[in-house]
Parts: C-alpha cells; structure tokens; sequence
C-alpha cells in the first residue's frame, strides 16, 4: 500500500535540501519554454528577460509609498509560494491572453490576464468554497504566484461585478501583487471596500469608480478599456471592451443574461454592443454557462408576478424566502409586495443585512419606514406570524447558513414549525443537489411547506440562454470567438451555437484553463502555445495559505477513508526490550463486538514484528524499524479484516 509517511519524509526531505540552497522553498512548477531546451544557460538567459521585464516598466508607487522595497501587509496572508515559472518571452506587437482559471469548472473561477509589451492587467479574482474532497479547508483562491516577479508591470485591476466568484480573494490576492489601481461600478466598489476594510488594506488601495453607462475610453498605459451594460444577478454588471496598441480588440460579456425589464438596473445597452462591432473585433469571449437552455431565459418581471400571487394567497404563519445574499433585485421585489400587502420584511444573516444596508445607502434599493427590519427575537415577537416576510440566505444549505439553523433549531430568532412556507427563490448550484434535497426533507419533516422553481417561477437565471447568446454574437460580429465559463459540455454546446449562426469552425477558440494565447498585429495570426502556466490551487486552511496537494490533505483524506491505528511501544534505552504493555487506540477502525479480539491481534503481531526486527538488526534505526511495523501490520490487518487504516507507531525510549 502506498506510504503516506514514506512520501511525508520525502516532501520534507525535498523541501531541507532546496532551503539549504536558498532556492525556491516550493518547487512544483515545471520549468520549459518554447525552443529552449533547458540548460544552466537557457535558465540564466530566461531570467535575465524576465529582469529586464520588471526593468523597463517605472516604479510604481501607491498612496506617495515607494512599493519597491515595501511589503504590503493585512489581516489576512498574502504570501504566494514561489516559483522559477517566468513566461515566455513576448513577440514584440504581440497581444496575450492567459486565462489563469475559469475553463472547466463545474462552477466559476473568473481570472483573467492581458499583457501587452511590459504592461498587464488583470480582470476579475474569485474564491470558491471548498469542495466536498478538500476536508475542513475553508476555501480555495486562485494561484498568482507567476504573477509576483511581474508585480511592478500589473497596472490595473479590472473588476466586472460583484459577486464572490468575481471579487472573493482581492483581500489575498490584492496586497501580494502590490495593490495596483482597481476599476469597478459603483455597486461592486462598495462591496469590495468593505472586503479591503476588513482585511486591513483599504488604506493600501487606489479605487476608480465607472460608470458603465457612460461610454468613456479610459486610456491607461498602454491599454484602452471601456465598460459597457449587461444584465446578470447582480446590480452594476458590465461587460469589457478592451484595445491594444496593435489592434487587437477583445470584448468579454462576463457573466450576463439580455432582460428587456430587470427589477432595478437598466436593460442591457445593446445599442452600444451592436456600435463596438464597427471597431473590427478581433475576438468574443462569452459566457456559456446557460448553453444547456434553449430559447431566452425568463425576466425578473416575471418572477415579480409569481411572488406577488405568493404573498397575496399566503395567510397564515410565516413566509420564509431563501436567496442569494447578492440577488439586490429580488430584495427590492419583496420589498414592494410587502408594501403593497401590509407586511414586514425581516433580513436574516449577516451578508445578507450587510449587502442591503450598502444597496439601500446608494439608492439601488428604495423601502418606507418600518418595512424592513434586522432579524432579532424581540423584533421579531411584535409582528403576527402571517405578517412576516422573513429573507434568509442558505439555498444552498450552507452549513452554517440562517435556514440550515432555523431547520436544526439553532437560530437564535426563529426554528421551522408546522405550517410555515419556505420558498427557494434560487436554482441549485452543480455539486449541491444532495445537500439541498436534504434541507429540503428535513423542511418537510418538519410539517412545512416548500416552494422551489419547479413548483412556481420563483427564480431566473443570470446567464444567457442559447438565443441570447446568438443576439451577442451577432451584434458584436468577432473574427475570432472562445466560449468561456463551466466545463468542456456547455463550451462545446456554445461553441456549436456559433458555428450554427456564421463562424468559421477554425476561428472558434476552445482555450483549457493556463493556456497562452497571442495575438499577432492586426489579428494575422493567433498563436496558441504549447506552454501552460503551471498553476496550483491554493487553499486557505484556518490562518494558513497552501498548495491543495499538501500531504496535510493527503493525511486528512486518509483518516477519513482509512481511518488511525496508534501503537506506543515503551523500551529500554540500552537494551531495546519492550517493558511494558504496547498502548493501543484506534478510531474507525474496529467495531464493538469485534474491538477486543482485534485488539489483542494487533499487539500481539506488533509486539512479534518488533522483537524480531531487534534480534535480527540490533542496531536499527528507529525510524526503519517504525516503517517494517507499518509494513508488517498492513498485510496482517488486509489478511485478517480487509481494512487499511492509517497506522501510527510511536517509540518511546525510557
């Protein structure tokens, strides 16, 4: 069986042997290039061009600090693992695009890198909740590290909108590239300078507000930029245009949906959409995240109509509404129903009172005194339950979510009783179906009454379905076009779309995620390298920044499938001989009934296998004679009951 402390030693091995070195303290990444096969020499001349890289570019300084010799700290770690990755040396008049993850995902990881001579920017910074097989890590963040030599060339930060898949780990990601200036609409600035504040860096930013409304150009360094409306789940989404010198031209929809009536934004500006294809696009990048779905995807109003008849039936007991804590403009909705009805909204969960408190400070939401109220069990006694809105987060079943605690009897306002409605204003992110059918049974179990989508059109999507993706397409008129969002399926299903209407199948871009792409002067020719960026995920455990492949998750994984077997052996220093009984614990690995025999068992091979070990080398080291007791055990316990646990045995010399 492979050795999860056989391949512990070595990772720490490794790791002694490059410190002594002074060489990079993680070296994972794998070093190649173009043309180059990779000598002392090739590596020498690779680092000189990437010196020259940061060379050239002017010192950047930020608030009248010179960043130089600065390192920018916070509340939360900034610090990447390093790397002896440097990029492929860019053509000269070349454009390029690497997308540093969101291809291939069965959910978003929005990043995004342009670079143009010595000058890059970067466009969006997600975080994502960590998966069922990252065990009891908090969350994951995408992996900048490439990114730190070049700090001093990143100009700006280009941000789309406001959800966490977009905005969730600036306050890692931010200070360890050396906060260059951040673009934003104004919704989004205000969400991100809460993130900022809390991390302890806001005094660090440079924040510009956009209006993507107003049609500006903003000509920075060497990039032109200009924001334009879309339509998403969120207030003040934009789409990109971007130009560089050279006449390489990319417009990115991000995350959008075309909605003729949103409940509080404008429609998307498609008059302004259908003039940037008079520029000669070079290349579209779209969302495809709903190209499962025919047809157009349904309007806001319409789901205003559906909560409006709920509201208007509903008389008795409580209405619960679960959302996302971002959806603004479903707030708003139940806002004006609740108006209409005579009813009083209550917000539940911190994100969600926060998000509101920001939305209704800039005037995107709009309420009368007394409407909408802070969840407390004192506010909450004074209102008659039929006349109780409550908005809650937790669709998904978050764990630690305000609905997940109202089902378990744990929120400290208000537990699910007999005859309460809950109405799922949202659609099941992939990956969560089992944990919401859960939530769902356990409602009903309860004797409540529950709503979902399927029931009633209480919920719409945010991302454009297949006959909206043809409208962008067609407005917008590229040479060239890459699906982007989700996996290989819905790409592929986008892809298809676009050939369907009038592209060329060769123009359509299929990019994996770490792909370089270049683009040469006026669109002559796109370059897609054999290189990829060697990116890792990163996850933050508790207060510490790490690869996702570290043996702590390996060990985590083991002991999970596993399960721990520790022997303590207590010997003579001098002679070696066991003097006591060898101490035993086990946890997973035993039932009752079987416990005592198995035990026994255990001892007493692990008493004969190191007798043995003794008699036969004397003079052994401890820590092979603790790898021959793993070994030995292993094939016993597979032999006798067909388990494979996690076996630890400690020697202690008395």
């Amino acid at each position: 069986m492979k050795d999860y402390f056989d391949e512990l030693d070595k990772e720490i091995d490794s790791l002694s042997a490059i410190s002594q070195q002074k060489d990079d303290i993680i070296n994972t990444h794998i070093l190649f290039n173009e043309g180059l096969d990779w000598t002392t020499e090739n590596l020498e001349r690779e680092k000189k061009l990437a010196n020259n890289f940061n060379k050239k570019s002017p010192k950047k300084t930020n608030n009248n600090k010179n960043l130089e010799d600065e390192e920018i700290k916070g509340k939360f770690i900034s610090k990447f693992p390093d790397t002896k990755f440097y990029l492929p040396t860019l053509r000269e008049w070349y454009t390029r695009y690497i997308p540093i993850w969101w291809n291939n995902e069965t959910g978003a990881k929005n990043m995004w890198m342009v670079q143009y001579g010595n000058d890059i920017l970067l466009i969006d910074c997600w975080v994502q909740f960590a998966d069922p097989d990252m065990l009891w890590v908090n969350y994951s963040i995408p992996d900048v590290s490439f990114l730190t030599k070049y700090k001093k060339n990143i100009k700006w930060f280009l941000i789309t909108h406001a959800h966490l898949d977009h905005i969730g780990s600036l306050k890692h990601v931010y200070p360890a590239l050396w906060c260059p200036p951040l673009y934003w609409t104004r919704f989004t600035i205000w969400l991100i300078r809460k993130q900022l504040e809390e991390a302890g860096i806001l005094d660090k930013a440079v924040l510009i507000e956009v209006d993507a409304g107003s049609r500006e150009m903003m000509k920075i360094w060497e990039f032109k930029v200009e924001y334009f409306r879309v339509n998403h789940s969120v207030p003040d989404c934009a789409g990109l245009y971007i130009e560089s010198p050279t006449w390489t031209k990319i417009v990115h929809t991000w995350d959008f949906k075309i909605d003729f009536s949103p409940a509080i934004d404008q429609p998307a500006d498609l008059d302004r959409i259908a003039e940037i294809w008079k520029r000669w696009i070079s290349l579209l990048m779209s969302d495809s995240t709903g190209s499962i779905r025919k047809w157009f995807s349904m309007s806001e109003k319409n789901v205003w109509e559906e909560l409006d008849k709920i509201v208007a039936n509903h008389t008795k007991w409580r209405l619960i509404i679960a959302i996302f804590a971002s959806w603004i403009s479903r707030v708003q909705q139940l806002i004006n129903i609740a108006e209409k009805y005579w009813k009083t909204i209550f917000l539940s969960w911190r994100s969600m009172v926060e998000n509101v408190s920001i939305a209704k400070d800039l005037g995107y939401l709009t309420m009368k005194p007394g409407v909408v109220k802070k969840m407390t069990s004192k506010n909450v006694e004074w209102i008659p339950p039929h006349k109780q809105i409550i908005i809650t987060t937790g669709s998904q079943w978050e764990q630690f979510s305000a609905l997940a605690r109202m089902a378990e009897w744990k929120h400290n306002a208000v537990e699910i009783i007999r005859w309460d409605t809950i109405v799922f204003s949202s659609s099941v992110v992939p990956g969560n179906e089992k944990s919401v059918v859960w939530i769902i049974n356990k409602l009903i179990r309860l004797w409540a009454n529950v709503i979902t989508k399927d029931d009633w059109e209480v919920h719409t999507w945010g991302h454009a379905f297949q006959e909206e993706q043809k409208i962008m397409i067609n407005l917008v008129k590229p040479k060239y076009f890459m699906p982007v969002f989700w996996d290989l399926y819905f790409r592929t299903l986008h892809r298809n779309t676009a050939i369907g209407l009038w592209m060329k199948d060769n123009n359509v871009l299929m990019l994996d995620n770490w792909n370089i792409v270049d683009f040469a002067p006026n669109n002559w020719n796109v370059f897609k390298s054999k290189i990829k960026v060697p990116i890792q995920e990163i996850i933050i455990d508790g207060h510490g920044m790490w690869l996702a492949t570290s043996h702590v998750i390996k060990a985590r994984e083991k002991m999970m499938n596993s399960w721990v077997l520790v022997l303590l052996f207590k010997v003579d220093k001098k002679t070696r001989a066991i003097m006591w009984h060898i101490k035993i614990e086990s946890r997973g690995l035993v039932y009752l009934d079987e416990v005592r025999n198995i035990h026994r068992a255990i001892i007493k091979k692990s008493r004969e296998v190191y007798e043995n070990t003794i008699v036969d080398v004397p003079d052994m080291e401890e820590k092979d004679i603790i790898k021959i007791i793993k070994t030995d055990l292993e094939k016993f316990l597979l032999q006798k009951i067909d388990r494979e646990p996690m076996i630890i045995p400690i020697i202690a010399e008395v």
